[in-house]
């Protein structure tokens, strides 16, 4: 019956351990993305014409 604890323990040890591992070395990953760290604008917006037809502003509309 100890075996049976001890196993239950390191079983819970291990998952924690594991937990752990997951997280800090996905947070790791996640962190180093460049793009992340990156101010410049989109390639897409800045050279995009319907992006910058969107993003321009609409004159207003004609009086009837």
């Amino acid at each position: 019956e100890d075996w049976k604890y001890v196993a239950m323990v390191l079983d819970r040890l291990f998952l924690w351990i594991f937990t752990l591992a997951v997280v800090v070395g996905s947070a790791g990953i996640i962190l180093q993305a460049p793009t992340l760290y990156d101010e410049r604008a989109p390639i897409d917006v800045r050279l995009s014409e319907i992006a910058y037809a969107a993003a321009k502003p609409r004159p207003p509309p004609p009086p009837r």
